[in-house]
Formats: structure tokens, C-alpha cells, sequence
């Protein structure tokens, strides 16, 4: 009874229990393996929502084109809200495949195809190899193979 009594009380003092942390953002929309702690993170603010990031280099990626960083997946407070569409089809670095890119980022041509990378150290390390690192996956803009 006491345990009924104590989730009326929250009930009423409009507080809920949370089983889980499904809406609270738990990775860098940029760097999409980095951690975020709340208590040092770097954020940003788009359509009222608080977004963390791990470092500056993201804040002023992010900054540069929100669209290509806004994903529901990684923010969850993002769900539901409109949001605009990518300006480019690739999301991911073919060489650093956990970071995603931009149209302002570096970029290459490539058999007639624009690749964008994280940063100009990923771009050069494509270019000496190229063939190690053409994931389709990663890559949707490659033509199809005939």
C-alpha cells in the first residue's frame, strides 16, 4: 500500500518515473561513437532543443550545416519536430566511418563523383588508396556496378 501511495504522489505532483533513458541523448550527432557527458559537453540550441556535443571541432561543424547533424536517432528530443533534409546523400566518411560529413567538409572527385570526408587527414588517406575504403554503404552516390 505504501508503495501505491508513494506513485499516486508522483502522479499528482506531475513527476513520472522513468524506466529507461531512450529520450536523453547518449552520442555526439557528430562523432557518432563518442559519448557525450552531460556534465562537459559543448551544446547547441536548434528548435528549443538543447543538443550536446562532444568537442568545439563538432559545435563548429555543427554550426556550419545543421541539417547533415540532426538525426532523432542521436537526439532523441529531435523526434516529431519537422526537420530539413540532408544537402547531401552520403552521411558517413569512408575513412573515419563513425563521423559524419557535410557538403562544406573536404571533399574529392572520384570516377566522377564527389566523396566528402571529416577532415583533410581522412581525404588524403583515401586518396593514396581509394579501392580500400569504397563502401557503397558508406558511399551511396557511387554509380551502380554494371
Amino acid at each position: 500500500m505504501r508503495l501505491f501511495a508513494f506513485a499516486v504522489a508522483f502522479a499528482v505532483c506531475g513527476h513520472a518515473v522513468q524506466a529507461d533513458d531512450k529520450t536523453k541523448q547518449k552520442f555526439c550527432p557528430v562523432m557518432t561513437t563518442d559519448e557525450i557527458d552531460p556534465d562537459n559537453a559543448k551544446s547547441v540550441t536548434y528548435k528549443g532543443v538543447k543538443i550536446l556535443l562532444c568537442c568545439d571541432a563538432c559545435v563548429a561543424k555543427f554550426n556550419r550545416e545543421p541539417s547533415a547533424y540532426i538525426d532523432p536517432k542521436l537526439v532523441p528530443e529531435l523526434a516529431g519536430k519537422e526537420l530539413p533534409k540532408r544537402e547531401i546523400e552520403q552521411v558517413y566518411c569512408p575513412v573515419l566511418k563513425d563521423r559524419k560529413v557535410n557538403s562544406k567538409d573536404p571533399s574529392t572527385m572520384y570516377k566522377g563523383v564527389k566523396i566528402y570526408f571529416y577532415n583533410d587527414v581522412a581525404k588524403q588517406r583515401f586518396e593514396k588508396d581509394p579501392e580500400r575504403y569504397l563502401d557503397r554503404k558508406i558511399l551511396p552516390q557511387l554509380p551502380k556496378e554494371k
